[in-house]
């Protein structure tokens, strides 16, 4: 009876574990947008529709994965799949995640002719669409974790420094705007912890078995692929390398990666034009997944010339090389994370940081509307005085915005047809 009954569980769990994978999937389908939008597609579906987590766990897992290197939203993803379902399934995670995008870009890398053109223009309602999930995700995270003054302030601090002063911060300090999500996450937790007034359990000190061989790998893919791809001619080896390297360097995202890619593989190793890289990162903006699959693209097509075999290949070992890094981290930093967070430092800090991020996905919805509600004259530069004095506002995609929100805040539609519908007028609307 005992083997039969565990058999039973087993069954369940995997039934359990199969049926997430499948959410994640659909989410990998609709995640257009960026890094925020999917942290919105996550609360949306895994939190409200799913309860696989609460939504104090997803901004947990969230403000961690901020504070590490590599494609944070995916890292959040494998997160939840870590909790659900250990190690396994948060590799599973991570590979149906991918793969959609893998597929896409790839594809769009060795047959890009006219498709380019016809994807941007069919798309174009998809970025106003993003916009209104990131603002109204922001908007339902402070109503449910944040509950007094404190969060109030710091949520607000968080939106100012990295959204209204973003631009002029970077300019007068000369620091990486990357860096100031780290910063303000951790000068949020200081904050909290420094003012906490809240009561704390009694901790007694517990055992830590570290998981060192996922650091270790960590450590030594890393030093080897660098040594074998200064040594090596072989293209495959060194876009591994290349991609590796970017994984394991970039803070703040996929948004990040992009310039470095721009200097290693255009003007460095001049694998491509200009021109074509240009074309990926307008196609990574409209297919579904993580910004990091740029790598798919940009390693399909830096082995044009050597046969379609060789594109998929390139486009395999620069995908792998990406994201292996982010993995490895959470294999290390999530068991410890799960541990410790009960620690007398964590639970007085903790709390900051949930405000504090809930005020950097407000940001990031401005940051995202910037570009799509208004009219610049050089594209790329948002300082108000570079706004154009006649056409200044996208009448048409803040009315977008505004009726996707109105949407999203009234109604129970699920989120893929927000995109299927953006999608249908970018092809029958002129």
């Amino acid at each position: 009876m005992n083997i039969l009954a565990k058999k039973n569980r087993n069954s369940v769990k995997k039934i359990k574990h199969l049926l997430f994978l499948r959410d994640v999937f659909i989410i990998a389908l609709s995640a257009y947008g960026g890094p925020n939008m999917h942290i919105a597609l996550y609360q949306k579906r895994l939190v409200e529709s799913k309860s696989y987590l609460t939504n104090d766990e997803l901004l947990e897992y969230y403000s961690l994965c901020q504070m590490l290197p590599g494609p944070s939203s995916t890292q959040t993803l494998m997160s939840i799949g870590y909790q659900f379902g250990g190690r396994v399934l948060a590799f599973l995670t991570l590979l149906v995640w991918v793969l959609p995008a893998f597929i896409l870009l790839t594809a769009s890398a060795i047959f890009i002719g006219a498709f380019q053109e016809q994807a941007l223009q069919y798309l174009r309602f998809v970025q106003p669409v993003a916009v209104a999930f990131v603002m109204v995700a922001g908007i339902k995270m402070i109503k449910k974790s944040i509950h007094n003054r404190q969060g109030y302030l710091l949520a607000g601090m968080a939106f100012l420094v990295t959204a209204l002063l973003r631009h002029p911060l970077d300019t007068v300090v000369n620091m990486k705007t990357p860096w100031m999500f780290p910063i303000v996450l951790v000068l949020g937790g200081l904050f909290s912890f420094f003012d906490f007034k809240g009561k704390v359990e009694p901790y007694e000190p517990i055992q830590i078995k570290f998981p060192w061989r996922s650091l270790i790998a960590f450590v030594l893919v890393f030093i080897l692929a660098g040594v074998i791809g200064k040594l090596s001619s072989n293209r495959l080896v060194i876009l591994f390398e290349n991609c590796y390297r970017f994984g394991t360097l970039v803070f703040g995202g996929g948004n990040v990666l992009i310039p470095m890619m721009l200097e290693q593989f255009v003007n460095h190793a001049h694998y491509m034009t200009a021109e074509q890289f240009l074309n990926g990162v307008g196609l990574v903006q409209a297919i579904p997944g993580p910004i990091f699959s740029i790598a798919s693209y940009t390693g399909a097509t830096a082995m044009q010339g050597f046969g379609v075999m060789n594109q998929v290949a390139g486009s395999f070992v620069s995908t792998i090389g990406i994201f292996l890094p982010g993995a490895l981290l959470i294999f290390f930093v999530f068991p410890i994370w799960k541990r410790i967070k009960s620690h007398p430092i964590i639970v007085k800090a903790l709390p900051g940081v949930v405000a504090t991020s809930c005020g950097l996905v407000l940001a990031a919805a401005y940051l995202m509307f910037l570009p799509v509600g208004l009219n610049w004259v050089e594209e790329g530069s948002f300082y108000y005085t570079n706004l154009k004095e006649i056409d200044t506002v996208n009448y048409t995609k803040v009315s977008t915005i505004i009726f996707t929100s109105a949407l999203l805040l009234n109604t129970k539609i699920k989120s893929p047809w927000y995109i299927v519908v953006a999608i249908l007028c970018g092809v029958l609307l002129p």
